[in-house]
């Protein structure tokens, strides 16, 4: 169980059940892409990790259909999602892996700044 102490620390009296941090150098990226969402039957995928929330198949799957979604930004801001932003993750990476937090995920942390 993650402490009070913890929460606060990470999520500074935040209401939003679900905060990103990013490193700045990485804002007009992220406001300039478009993502595709590929829809798959359910049944052809199992659970791979469950924080992540990643489901993998061992063979060849064909989408149902495709969504396109731009402006990620706003779209992250009406899921309720806060959005913060820092100039080097590394910090905050070592608080959390020193700290009782639970149920977080550091995905793709080789492209972060090195300290």
């Amino acid at each position: 169980m993650t402490t009070e102490r913890h929460l606060q620390l990470f999520f500074n009296n935040s209401i939003a059940n679900t905060v990103v941090t990013v490193e700045s150098d990485w804002y007009r990226r992220i406001s300039k892409q478009t993502l595709f969402r590929y829809c798959f039957d359910d049944e052809e995928f199992e659970l791979f990790d469950k924080t992540a929330g990643y489901y993998i198949s061992r063979q060849v799957v064909k989408p149902k259909s495709i969504e396109k979604y731009e402006n990620l930004l706003e779209r992250l801001f009406q899921k309720g999602i806060e959005l913060r932003f820092t100039t080097n993750l590394n910090p905050l990476r070592e608080a959390i892996l020193a700290s009782d937090f639970k149920g977080y995920g550091i995905h793709r942390f080789n492209n972060a700044k090195s300290l």
